[in-house]
């Protein structure tokens, strides 16, 4: 039962003001523990030992409880802690062997081994100084003769002398890794027994609650114990308290009255300025105040009752449950209203209309009152022993009526979920589909299936599984509905803040969602872990392994050292790409490289500096890559089979850089492809067509292949225009209107200078070829443009003619041809004349 006291703590976690008087009247009232054997329907006694009783089984008293008791006294005097750490470790052995400790006794020594144990991680990490000194003296001896080889006799004795003392140096380290593995397979045994114990109470079967026969027997009990309760009211309260609580009582409920009027007004504000700032102002202060007033009506019936100051057993259970109930209603109400919001449809969360969001809320105070009534079992079984039929009975009935709220909220969510999902201020629905996340639709399949499981399991007879399966789920319920809650307040707050930035706006309103989400569900992880069962010391063991870290040959790796791993590698890339825009736009432009050399070289430096920032990251992280020699064995192995095409790629790319057969700018036709070259990466090559189209050539293509690159030494290049003249036209001539064409182009050159070849004589003309030098071949297409506009316009001017193919068609028996059109013409001619009219 104290997991589930834990998990209702949890809740209280996030309620203000109001929870500290409340935590504190809860503690005192889970001081009283129950006596190891009593008789059903009798108080119970105080007594100075805390037990978990969901989990210890019942047992009397034993002279190895007492002593285990005793036990956990630490020692005193100026004993070393390896001493200590054995006795603690001793006495711990013992207590497993004979397994009859209670569950407080078990959680005391663990956290005394947790803390030994830290102390002798510590310890060991640290190493000795004197060990160090001793050790650089070895190897400043040099190494140890091989066999059949012998050293100075000074020198040998110095060795022995220093080999007994680094023995002795290193005798504590040695002892703290002794008693650090020691401890450790100790809390797992204590771990593993409490876990036992849970298992075995969970699946205990006890009497159905469906059976009349318990029904009589339950009803008596709780009669006798309200007597009590009242009987020990009677004698242990003033009237001069009563009336004091029942003042402040009253002014609470006064203020839980006229709540709804104060938050009406500020919605109404919210509605009246749209969608500026001062809406959104509007909206969290009303939201705000729907938890804040409610929580101080709750605080002053709290203080009413806290001012009782009641000694027996009876009145610190009333003041326990009046601490509990107030502050469960009006968080699950507050959050009901935070989540649904039926009156503002603006800022509900789901899409739902308002008949359902208002049935929500309501339901959500239903589960409120369903934790009441079972923090009442909880504290009413701490100080009366009730028959375990009396207890199936009790908590059957709370078990159906959270199951009934828990289904019919399932209801709402997963319709809501069907219909669209979360939305942020009314999100449209296909928004969320595209997402493919539906968190209505799986947590309402989540708690139907609790709900249904609960109602099941108690039928049978498994109490204890029922109320695992209830309370978890209406507490990760409210830990959701708390995490959208702060989701949406960081989003109304700090979203119109980072977006007055001209720059970076957009990018952190982008990125804020994500972020807060990240910490939210890190932040309420291990308040899951709990509320589902997990012992605060779970939560401290995942924290004690990822702060030490797990040991891979001679490496310890962290969290600790993940990060600074991670930061100084991003630092280092941070400084090699502020380094490459230095050297980009202050350095290589008072050079006289070209484009493709400053490339090299600024991509150089990007590797370079990449490499560099891994090895420091990895010094200063502290991992020793001597160690992970078989990692780099294994990566070779899997290298030359399923990366030996992306290594080939990469080498690829750094002979193409230093070797430059290819250069940014550069002109080239590769596998059928010509275009620019725009970008030599670390995998492949990018390059861009004359039509504009991105052509990702892989690096070992190139450097194994052939490739054309029309301006590696120089930009100049030959263009080639033919011409074709009729038969009979002035050959001469024609040859000087090319070559004035040709010199009348500025893009051709001078020297070498052009010329024109008579190619031949051609079946329709004679070909002609004007070649030239151009002095960018990258214009070859405008240059041979420009020169057939022109050699077009003086071979007209010329009256040079431009022939055309011509072709002379030859039939064979034409004679018969003949005959056979003539013969279908008279054919046709008669049919003609039979169609006629008479």
């Amino acid at each position: 039962m104290s997991r589930q006291r834990t998990g209702f703590l949890l809740v209280s976690l996030f309620i203000g003001l109001a929870i500290a008087p409340a935590g504190q009247a809860v503690a005192q009232s889970a001081v009283v523990q129950e006596p190891a054997t009593q008789e059903a329907g009798a108080p119970q006694t105080a007594t100075s030992e805390t037990v978990a009783p969901e989990s210890a089984p019942p047992t009397t008293a034993t002279p190895e409880t007492a002593a285990s008791a005793s036990d956990m006294v630490p020692p005193a005097g100026d004993e070393s802690p390896v001493v200590a750490w054995n006795r603690t470790a001793d006495r711990a052995e013992q207590i497993l062997a004979k397994a009859v400790a209670s569950n407080g006794i078990l959680e005391q020594l663990r956290a005394e081994l947790a803390d030994q144990r830290t102390r002798a991680f510590a310890i060991a990490e640290a190493g000795s100084i004197s060990a160090q000194s001793l050790k650089a003296q070895l190897d400043a001896l040099g190494p140890v003769p091989k066999e059949g080889e012998t050293e100075p006799a000074f020198i040998a004795e110095k060795r022995a002398a220093l080999d007994l003392a680094l023995a002795a140096a290193r005798e504590p380290v040695v002892a703290a890794r002794q008693a650090y593995s020691r401890a450790d397979v100790l809390i797992a045994a204590i771990d593993r027994l409490i876990r036992q114990r849970f298992a075995d109470r969970l699946f205990q079967r006890d009497p159905s609650p469906l059976n009349p026969a318990h029904w009589p027997k339950a009803a008596s009990e709780l009669g006798a114990f309200a007597e009590k309760v009242r009987e020990e009211l009677k004698v242990d309260t003033s009237p001069f308290a009563l009336g004091l609580a029942a003042a402040l009582t009253l002014a609470g409920l006064v203020i839980l009255a006229f709540q709804k009027r104060i938050f009406r007004r500020f919605e109404t504000l919210s509605r009246e300025h749209g969608l500026t700032l001062h809406a959104r102002a509007y909206g969290a202060l009303a939201v705000t105040l729907r938890f804040f007033v409610p929580a101080v009506a709750a605080f002053l019936i709290v203080f009413a009752f806290r001012t009782l100051q009641p000694t027996s057993f009876s009145a610190r259970f009333i003041i326990a449950i009046t601490v509990l109930w107030p502050i469960l209603i009006v968080t699950f109400y507050w959050l009901g209203h935070v989540i649904f919001a039926p009156t503002a449809p603006g800022r509900r969360v789901l899409e739902i209309d308002d008949r359902k969001a208002a049935r929500a809320v309501q339901l959500c105070v239903g589960l409120g009152f369903v934790l009441v009534a079972e923090g009442f079992i909880e504290a009413a079984g701490k100080g009366y022993v009730f028959s375990p039929e009396t207890q199936s009975v009790v908590t059957g009935v709370v078990v159906l009526a959270g199951s009934i709220c828990l289904w019919r909220l399932a209801t709402i969510l997963i319709g809501s979920g069907q219909n669209g999902g979360v939305g942020e201020d009314g999100e449209a629905a296909e928004e969320q589909e595209d997402t493919g996340l539906n968190f209505p639709l799986y947590i309402g399949r989540f708690i139907e299936v609790a709900a249904v499981a609960a109602v099941l399991a108690v039928a049978v007879g498994y109490v204890e599984f029922a109320r695992q399966a209830l309370v978890p789920s209406i507490l990760t319920l409210g830990l959701f509905g708390f995490a959208i809650t702060a989701h949406r307040l960081i989003l109304i707050v700090f979203g119109p803040v980072l977006g007055r930035s001209p720059q970076l706006g957009a990018v952190l309103q982008s990125f804020l969602p994500l972020a807060s989400g990240v910490v939210l569900a890190l932040a309420i992880t291990p308040l899951l872990a709990l509320t589902w069962g997990a012992r605060p010391s779970d939560i401290s063991e995942v924290w004690t392994l990822l702060s030490q870290g797990v040991e891979i040959g001679n490496t310890r790796i962290s969290v600790g050292v993940i990060l600074v791993l991670l930061i100084i590698f991003a630092a280092g890339l941070l400084i090699t790409q502020w380094l490459q825009r230095v050297i980009r736009s202050s350095v290589l432009p008072k050079t006289r490289l070209d484009t493709g050399g400053k490339n090299a070289i600024v991509t150089g430096t990007g590797y370079i500096g990449v490499v560099l920032s891994a090895l420091i990251a990895f010094s200063a992280a502290g991992l020793d890559l001597s160690s992970l020699a078989f990692v780099a064995g294994a990566l070779s192995v899997g290298i030359g089979f399923g990366l030996q095409a992306v290594v080939s790629n990469f080498v690829s790319g750094i002979i193409l850089l230093v070797e430059r057969p290819i250069k940014v700018g550069d002109w080239i036709e590769v596998g059928g492809h010509s275009g620019i070259v725009r970008k030599i990466a670390v995998r492949a090559t990018r390059v861009e067509t004359f039509d504009r189209h991105e052509v990702i050539v892989p690096n070992s293509d190139i450097v194994a292949g052939a490739v054309t690159n029309m301006t590696l030494s120089s930009k100049t290049g030959r263009v080639i225009v033919p011409v074709g003249v009729a038969y009979g036209s002035d050959l001469e001539k024609t040859r000087q209107v090319l070559l004035k064409a040709a010199e009348d182009n500025p893009m051709i050159m001078a020297y070498p200078a052009p010329f024109v070849l008579f190619m031949g004589l051609g079946d329709s003309s004679l070909d002609f070829e004007l070649r030239g030098y151009l002095y960018d071949v990258s214009n070859i297409l405008t240059a041979r443009s420009d020169l057939l506009f022109s050699i077009y316009k003086a071979l007209n001017e010329a009256d040079i003619e431009i022939p055309f193919p011509q072709r002379d068609l030859h039939l064979r028996d034409a004679e018969d041809l003949v005959k056979a059109i003539a013969s279908l013409s008279k054919e046709g001619g008669k049919e003609n004349r039979n169609k006629s009219p008479t």
